[in-house]
């Protein structure tokens, strides 16, 4: 079996037996052994090679707790639209598109308020008459569309969606019911079925949106993603690449719970041999319950400062839970919002009384940016996880816009939930957030003002234990313990014993999985 002494070292173990160790024992993918130097040496034996870690700091390898693995290789590929206004969108555009084929669907992502607030189809048509274009906003639930997109869809004056009651979808359309080009949470759609074919259906387009997701979750020190997957094709990759020996994370892989074709679609793929243990394993099933603060269809109990959203309440998620409990699953529930969240603990306590299981799932809120003081309390006793992502925190100022000074200091409730008893995790909705960098959210964690703010080393082991534990494999991940894996990222400096001003200068240095080597910092 390979193996290595990794000795000379500051090894964060968040094992609170034994939480800081100088040396570890690595053997056959899993840690053996961790203590001192002389005794990790002994146990290794002459023949085994020796890593002086010159005294760097080692932590468990993060462990990003949702993310959306295909479509963030996708979404680098496309224009940046960030902090660009309408029509520098519309100029960048022309630069990267200017010949398009006919038909080709013309994209770009992360446009925003309050930098794009008047987004109108005109400017698009003016500039793409004959194209399809579909931008897509800076949280995944809007999109910006032209005419010949709109037209795609089924939308036009007097005519669109047959939205049902309750649902979230939503045309924004002037008083004399001109659709103005912004669409919320519509679904499925031809241009959604679309770019999801071209996504995961082409084998070549696949592969390339996997390898730029997988390289940068190396670079950053994410040694495990718990993946929004819901289409079969990227098992295929995923086995193809850990057959090869090229997988460099550890996957758990979402279906989705509104397309019951595709769940039962990634069922099968797993009974058929999809499945790698410890590699790629079946995850949660996932649901939507609203939307999000920056498409105002978040659902709040007091209205957005600015008056947007249309605070209908969110759906029931009783059947759901239901068919949850009877399959014994985990699920996993977009909430951004404090009403929505409160109304799901309803159905939650309901089902819960005639099916018990559901309290021992781990079924997870996924967000959870905004919750009554009072249903945090209810979260615990339930058993429910929370999923978080602090990237949600990075522009302060935008929050304090929508939802008021009040409600953004308490927004994000880090300390609440796990003064709690809350189990809490991290991870980055990419391409959903900002980025999917850990340092990065940590530093925002640590420098945030206000009570809810939780220290480095919390953070730390929310992105380590806590994400391990919310996809059911604290048995395997998120500390370095003997028979753990060996999972790990060498850090530039403690990040846990800097000033927390400085924990963003935080370089991840190599990243280890299963005891192998998948990226180096080439000036380390």
């Amino acid at each position: 079996m390979n193996a290595t002494a990794w000795i000379n070292g500051n090894i964060r173990t968040m094992d609170d037996g034994l939480p800081i160790v100088s040396a570890m024992l690595v053997r056959g993918g899993r840690i053996e052994l961790v203590g001192d130097e002389r005794e990790v040496l002994a146990a290794a034996g002459a023949d085994v090679p020796v890593r002086d870690l010159g005294g760097r700091t080692v932590v468990p390898g993060f462990n990003d707790n949702h993310l959306h693995a295909v479509f963030m290789g996708s979404h680098e590929l496309m224009p940046d639209l960030t902090g660009l206004d309408e029509r520098s969108i519309v100029s960048l555009l022309k630069e990267r598109y200017p010949h398009p084929a006919p038909g080709e669907l013309i994209q770009g992502y992360k446009w925003d308020y309050p930098a794009c607030p008047n987004p109108r189809k005109e400017l698009l048509d003016a500039a793409f008459p004959d194209n399809p274009v579909a931008l897509t906003q800076y949280s995944g639930h809007a999109h910006w569309l032209n005419s010949v997109a709109l037209r795609a869809v089924g939308i036009e004056r007097g005519r669109g969606p047959d939205l049902r009651p309750g649902a979230r979808g939503q045309v924004l359309r002037e008083a004399d019911g001109e659709p103005t080009g912004v669409v919320r949470d519509l679904g499925d759609t031809s241009l959604s079925r679309r770019r999801y074919r071209d996504a995961y259906f082409n084998s070549a387009i696949r592969e390339r949106y996997l390898d730029i997701a997988l390289e940068a979750f190396a670079r950053l020190g994410i040694t495990s993603v718990q993946d929004n997957t819901w289409y079969y094709p990227e098992l295929f990759s995923l086995r193809a690449r850990f057959r090869r020996g090229a997988l460099s994370a550890r996957f758990s892989c979402w279906s989705l719970g509104r397309k019951p074709v595709f769940r039962r679609a990634m069922d099968a793929a797993f009974a058929l041999g999809s499945g790698v243990p410890d590699w790629i394993r079946s995850g949660p099933v996932k649901f939507f319950v609203d939307g999000t603060f920056s498409t105002r269809n978040a659902a709040l109990f007091e209205p957005f400062l600015d008056g947007g959203g249309d605070g209908s309440d969110p759906a029931s998620q009783a059947g759901a839970l239901e068919f949850l409990a009877r399959r014994r699953r985990q699920g996993a529930f977009h909430i951004i919002g404090d009403r929505g969240i409160a109304r799901f603990l309803d159905d939650f306590e309901t089902v819960a009384a005639r099916y018990p299981v559901l309290k021992t799932l781990r079924v997870r809120i996924e967000h959870a940016q905004l919750v009554r003081p009072e249903d945090i309390r209810r979260i615990a006793d339930l058993g429910i996880c929370v999923a978080a992502q602090p990237t949600a925190m990075a522009s302060p100022a935008k929050d304090v816009a929508i939802l008021g000074a009040e409600r953004a200091e308490r927004a994000y409730p880090y300390r609440s939930l796990l003064d709690a008893g809350v189990p809490l995790s991290f991870g980055s909705d990419i391409p959903g957030e900002a980025g999917c960098d850990p340092v990065r959210s940590i530093h925002l964690i640590a420098n945030r003002p206000g009570p809810e703010r939780i220290s480095v080393e919390e953070a730390l082991r929310c992105y380590t234990v806590g994400s391990a534990y919310a996809e059911g494999s604290e048995g395997r991940k998120g500390r370095l313990s003997p028979g753990m894996l060996a999972d790990f990222a060498v850090l530039s400096q403690d990040i846990a014993a800097v000033e927390p001003e400085r924990v963003g200068a935080t370089a991840v240095e190599e990243t280890v999985v299963g005891g192998r080597t998948v990226y180096r910092r080439s000036e380390s």
